[in-house]
């Protein structure tokens, strides 16, 4: 009996394959880096707000302090959704074969209340 070759023992994937540019996971992480480095670059480049008053004292604060709590945000939103499982969006995984609109509507439970 022949060996079989060496092609056969490799594992196959059903349905299409995932690419990076279609990976979820690297462009979250690569838009939360883009982020603060915008972040950095205005700390280091960008100016101050200066308040003064008409007494002659005056205060400022670094521009950056007002960019940092959007940052703080936007990276707290994009980590949610850019990290999350397959399984929590109620997608299917790759390894998982596509169900029809009626398969899934039968694994979901009824969540309307009944009227008594």
């Amino acid at each position: 009996m022949p060996p079989e070759p060496a092609s056969s023992l490799r594992p196959t994937r059903s349905g299409p394959s995932r690419s990076w540019p279609y990976s979820r996971v690297l462009w979250a992480g690569i838009s939360i880096v883009t982020m603060w480095l915008a972040v950095l670059f205005v700390g280091v480049f960008g100016g101050d707000i200066i308040n003064s008053t008409p007494g002659g004292t005056s205060s400022s604060v670094p521009v950056v302090v007002v960019l940092v709590p959007f940052a703080l945000l936007a990276t707290f939103a994009v980590a949610r959704r850019g990290f999350r499982p397959f399984a929590d969006e109620g997608q299917t995984t790759p390894d998982e074969p596509e169900q029809l609109p009626e398969e899934r509507s039968a694994k979901t439970p009824d969540l309307r209340t009944k009227a008594a």
